[in-house]
């Protein structure tokens, strides 16, 4: 799989996360978000929040394309490498996790 994305830095909406006590499926943690009244938000989404609104949680989620990802506005023991970014898990094709959010403004 290749990791291609596009983002913008007019993000129209908010990307949250969700989670679950024993996490979730990717399957119901599409139904959680569409429950909040928002879909599982897309790789460039979650990219954005990070970029350009310093979105930062040491949990990782899965988003719209299957991956699990987490992003890190501060670096800090037990979340990765000590430069920000969007983490990345993989694909995991099993799993429980929590999820990133997105609702439209």
């Amino acid at each position: 799989r290749f990791d291609a994305f596009c983002f913008s830095s007019a993000l129209r909406g908010e990307v949250f996360y969700l989670d679950r006590p024993a996490g979730m499926t990717l399957e119901e943690a599409k139904q959680s978000c569409l429950d909040a009244g928002a879909e599982i938000a897309h790789v460039g989404q979650l990219y954005s929040a990070w970029k350009f609104l310093g979105l930062d949680r040491c949990d990782a989620g899965w988003l719209a394309d299957g991956s699990i990802r987490y992003p890190i506005a501060k670096p800090r023991a037990n979340c990765g490498p000590a430069e920000p970014g969007v983490r990345s898990f993989g694909f995991p094709s099993k799993g429980r996790f929590g999820v990133f959010c997105y609702k439209e403004r």
